[in-house]
């Protein structure tokens, strides 16, 4: 009879970060349309789009404060930085999704073509960050408003990396429903069972959709 091990995936503050983090992102996507289209009436007043953004601008801000908190002072750099180790499985990673392998290589919690795209939406992330303030205080931080050329690029580079937001988003949802459903249900209950085995590879259930030329 095969031996089931628990695997601990996501604790409590992850969850709790992560479901935060979606509607938070929802919002600020929503409201900054808004903003940029303003025949669209989704938050009814323009002035009711512009609370929501602001009020999410900071909830985002903090967000992102605690990640870099929380990814230092708990120790998950060791096991989710982008260190030697952890990158070791980028290659066979892209390759799996490239459809150039079939076995998706065994990693640890993050694979690491995983920490290579979250160190990379964290920079855009703060670049983002830095926008959006410099477009709320553009006196205050002109020296942001100088360094893109203006308000306009500013606006519009703010505009462009929205919608990578939105790109990473499709891509994340595309993963997560190719994959055991049991690594989406860990975001909920914050593990998943598997059986012991040995290997440095397996095999999953190749639930991905080949495109026909």
């Amino acid at each position: 009879m095969a031996t089931l091990q628990r695997i601990r995936r996501h604790d409590a503050l992850e969850r709790t970060g992560h479901w935060i983090h979606l509607g938070n992102m929802i919002l600020l996507f929503l409201s900054g349309l808004q903003i940029h289209f303003a025949t669209l009436n989704i938050f009814g007043s323009m002035n009711n789009a512009r609370l929501v953004h602001f009020v999410d601008m900071y909830v985002f801000f903090f967000i992102g404060v605690f990640h870099v908190y929380q990814f230092f002072a708990t120790g998950k750099w060791l096991t989710s930085g982008p260190t030697p180790g952890n990158l070791r499985s980028t290659g066979p990673s892209i390759r799996y999704y490239l459809f150039l392998s079939d076995h998706k290589p065994q990693a640890g919690k993050y694979s690491g073509l995983q920490i290579v795209t979250y160190l990379l939406l964290f920079a855009i992330s703060v670049v983002m960050a830095v926008i959006g303030f410099g477009l709320y205080w553009p006196v205050r931080l002109s020296w942001v408003v100088s360094a893109f050329g203006g308000l306009m690029p500013l606006r519009q580079v703010h505009y462009v990396l929205a919608w990578v937001f939105m790109v990473f988003t499709g891509v994340h949802l595309y993963l997560v429903l190719t994959q055991p459903l049991k690594y989406t249900r860990a975001m909920a209950t914050g593990s998943y069972w598997r059986r012991a085995q040995d290997g440095t590879t397996h095999r999953f259930p190749d639930r991905r959709r080949r495109v026909s030329p």
